[in-house]
């Protein structure tokens, strides 16, 4: 007892006062799915900012700030991801995400004679956004202490609708990921799940909007290059009894800066965010069914430069396989 009691504690220890480097697990599990078996995946998490990426000033550089007065972002999304078994080592997939934004702002715009001035922008916008296909091989297997090592590809068709793309709901742009990942047993109970990644995001596709007169014209991030993504997470996972584990998680991620369309550095677009997490993952039949079971857990960003952040991020999953 006295030794759950000690690892739950560093778990909360980690969340609190750790610092980390995290992603988005795109390419799924290191452990993949044996054949003919289908993994289900559903993942939910909410935001409720409050801090945003702004300058008070026009001329100023921006950083992230308390929420201002009548400024809001609630955003909650839910990814749901199925991958088969092909062979016992190669499996591939498809995930897709649904995204609710109800966001409330300001943003700044340049008069034709040079002035700058700040323009309200409101809007809640909801739908599903790009969808990612996947292929994960594992390079090793079942070896005494390590369960998987893995190698992962991704490719992600822009196919959310030009109205949802420029409220942030898809990128409008064809991107493709590369992992490498790892599960591996570690000491008695505790073992280590973990990834690295690469992303590169691609040009955005030509999109028209209505400008304050009604006319359609070129969206201004049209022929984008978008700047190319790295992040990495580590999971580590103790076992508290036949069903139940807690995992302690680091996690973060990072983008270099945009290039417009005439290949020039977009200022200002450069992010960042570096977070911890716990959660306790459930499993009904027991923790040597890896793939099934049910989580929840927090998010804790401790350092960002994003558009929004919060102080804490639930999150909901659920996964089973067949």
């Amino acid at each position: 007892m006295f030794k759950k009691l000690w690892m739950f504690g560093l778990g909360l220890f980690f969340v609190f006062f750790g610092k980390l480097f995290a992603g988005d697990p795109i390419i799924g599990c290191p452990l993949g799915v044996e054949k003919g078996n289908v993994w289900l995946h559903s993942t939910t998490s909410y935001m409720a900012a409050n801090k945003a990426y702004w300058n008070e000033n026009s001329t100023g550089i921006p950083k992230m700030v308390a929420m201002p007065t009548n400024w809001y972002a609630k955003i909650l999304k839910s990814s749901y991801r199925t991958q088969f078994g092909i062979t016992n080592r190669f499996s591939a997939g498809m995930l897709l995400t649904y995204w609710d934004k109800d966001i409330s702002k300001e943003t700044w715009k340049k008069k034709p004679n040079g002035d700058w001035f700040k323009k309200p922008v409101s809007y809640h916008s909801f739908g599903f956004g790009d969808i990612w296909f996947y292929g994960l091989y594992k390079i090793v297997k079942r070896l005494p202490r390590i369960e998987a090592i893995s190698i992962g590809t991704g490719y992600k068709l822009d196919a959310a609708d030009n109205s949802l793309v420029v409220h942030g709901i898809g990128s409008g742009a064809k991107s493709y990921r590369f992992a490498f990942l790892t599960h591996i047993n570690l000491i008695r109970r505790t073992s280590e799940c973990s990834s690295i990644w690469y992303e590169y995001e691609g040009k955005v596709r030509y999109i028209e909007v209505k400008n304050d007169q009604g006319q359609m014209i070129e969206w201004e991030k049209s022929g984008w290059n978008l700047g190319d993504k790295y992040g990495y997470n580590l999971a580590i996972e103790y076992e508290l009894s036949r069903h139940l584990k807690v995992v302690p998680k680091f996690m973060g991620w990072w983008k270099i800066e945009d290039k417009d369309k005439n290949g020039e550095t977009v200022k200002n677009t450069k992010f960042y965010e570096h977070s911890l997490g716990i959660s306790f993952q459930y499993f009904p039949i027991g923790t040597e069914y890896d793939h099934s079971k049910i989580i929840a857990g927090v998010k804790v960003p401790i350092s960002s430069i994003n558009s929004f952040s919060a102080p804490v991020v639930p999150m909901f999953m659920a996964m089973w396989t067949f």
